[in-house]
């Protein structure tokens, strides 16, 4: 029997974030059953790690668009693994997402890995040791650069910063332009 071959993980970021209407749409009926009929599709486990959490899971717009909620363009993503689709949110702003040039692991082992040494009480530096991780080095918006790197993230706390919200106008703008590569 062959293993379940799962999404690459690469840091990413979007290039359009949520208007205050996409937040809106979020609260309501008709988002939360899509959401719902996503994670069941799924069984609640993450497309990149095989996370399963029926508490904890994220349903990701694959194409970065919060208004493109085609069943085909969505999927099921752990906390852990969101992070590093939206990088730049995380190590920018919440500066606990760290970016290293060198690993042992590809980034959907980092993941893993990190999440079972974390939950056997292991610290940040010991797992950045079993996981080879070397040459830390900053966070750049291009994702040709990105998808050359790896993730890791730290157990600092997070900081108590909502996350920004774009006019349509903006948003627009930001779809029709994608992001660097």
């Amino acid at each position: 029997m062959s293993a379940k071959v799962l999404k690459p993980l690469k840091l990413s970021y979007v290039g359009s974030w949520r208007t205050k209407a996409d937040e809106r749409r979020r609260g309501k009926t008709t988002w939360k059953n899509i959401r719902q009929r996503i994670l069941e599709r799924d069984n609640y486990t993450c497309v990149h790690c095989e996370y399963r959490d029926e508490d904890a899971k994220q349903v990701n717009h694959i194409d970065g668009n919060p208004k493109n909620d085609a069943e085909d363009n969505l999927e099921t993503i752990c906390h852990d693994c969101e992070k590093i689709n939206h990088s730049g949110f995380w190590a920018q702003v919440q500066g606990i997402l760290e970016v290293y040039q060198e690993s042992k692991y590809n980034q959907n082992d980092i993941i893993r890995f990190t999440r079972e040494l974390r939950q056997g009480g292991k610290k940040d530096e010991e797992i950045k040791a079993f996981l080879g991780l070397k040459n830390r080095v900053t966070w750049e918006e291009d994702l040709g650069y990105l998808s050359k790197l790896f993730g890791f993230i730290s157990s600092r706390p997070f900081r108590s910063v909502p996350k920004p919200l774009l006019s349509e106008e903006e948003q627009k703008v930001r779809l029709e332009d994608p992001v660097k590569e």
